[in-house]
């Protein structure tokens, strides 16, 4: 059973309506031979590439990943990189640069590109917290989220245009019933996180990597106020290290927040409001996320994905907190 528990698994893929499927993953974190992670679906998804390959990443060092991708470079797809100006000289970005593969990085030395976006033949997205690292698959607490939708992919596309080209316009948020899609610091995030904080009515649980907003906090401090139940966790390297880490003021008011016992990092930026709605994506629940990064987050409205991220939720908090 307890083997069972921490394997990777798919936990569910759930048809929103009849043009999009989301499958969530989550890291595999006993991860001791390094196999069996959500990776291998993301190498795969690449080797059946048909067309172009489009991918903005902090940061990358996955040998098999960056391999993929200079497969499917050799094979005439079409392979496009956006990442941090302090990333590109990384080895596995040097490596898909031997390879002539086109890398470019964000020109923005005051701000980080921590998007973690994957668009495959225009169908196919990835994104997530996780970074296409080998810790983020199979060490810390990491999310990702398949994606396959032209709308949703072709949503992401432009932002990766823009990226590339190193274009600073901002774009639209993407609204349809189910999904919402937002960027920063094109969106203002904050106000979108606040006013679904504010409209909670039973329950809120976050896991939190880097937490430091004070707006964010004290709206959690009134949804607790008001009855509904607020559990949540950090990451306790993290929260050491941030002067203004919102760990202690929230703990001090009386929620249930804890640290993560991972000797990894609980890398994830998750919250889950009324069991039927998962935010997840690169934001961390910072000002600098909100108002100069390039971060993406996705809402989506959905009570069997927000069951997986409960269940991901539960063993953390039951493990961590306990």
């Amino acid at each position: 059973m307890l083997l069972k528990k921490i394997l990777l698994i798919l936990l569910y893929t759930m048809a929103l309506h009849s043009s999009i499927s989301i499958e969530p993953y989550f890291s595999k974190t006993s991860g001791r031979y390094y196999k069996g992670g959500v990776d291998n679906k993301i190498i795969n998804d690449i080797k059946n590439s048909s067309t172009s390959i489009d991918m903005a990443m902090y940061y990358l060092t996955n040998r098999h990943i960056t391999k993929a991708l200079i497969s499917a470079h050799y094979r005439g797809i079409k392979v496009r990189v956006v990442t941090d100006d302090k990333k590109i000289k990384a080895p596995r970005y040097k490596e898909l640069i031997r390879a002539n593969v086109e890398v470019v990085n964000d020109h923005n030395p005051r701000a980080l590109m921590h998007n973690k976006i994957l668009i495959i033949d225009k169908h196919i997205t990835w994104i997530g917290s996780g970074n296409f690292t080998v810790y983020a698959f199979y060490r810390n607490h990491d999310n990702f989220l398949r994606i396959d939708s032209r709308d949703v992919a072709n949503y992401y596309e432009e932002k990766f245009t823009n990226l590339f080209n190193g274009i600073t316009e901002p774009i639209e948020p993407y609204l349809s019933k189910n999904i919402e899609i937002y960027f920063a610091p094109d969106s203002d995030i904050e106000k979108r996180l606040l006013a679904r904080i504010n409209h909670a009515k039973h329950s809120i649980y976050f896991l939190a990597y880097a937490f430091t907003n004070q707006k964010i906090a004290k709206a959690l401090l009134d949804a607790h106020h008001r009855g509904v139940v607020v559990k949540g966790v950090f990451d306790k390297a993290q929260d050491r290290y941030q002067k203004y880490s919102r760990y202690r003021w929230l703990k001090s008011k009386g929620l249930s927040v804890v640290y993560d016992q991972n000797r990894f990092k609980l890398h994830d930026k998750v919250i889950i409001i009324d069991e039927k709605v998962v935010v997840t994506g690169s934001y961390n629940f910072t000002h600098k996320a909100n108002r100069t990064n390039a971060e993406n987050i996705m809402v989506i409205k959905s009570r069997d994905i927000a069951k997986s991220y409960i269940d991901e939720f539960k063993k953390i908090y039951n493990k961590e907190g306990r």
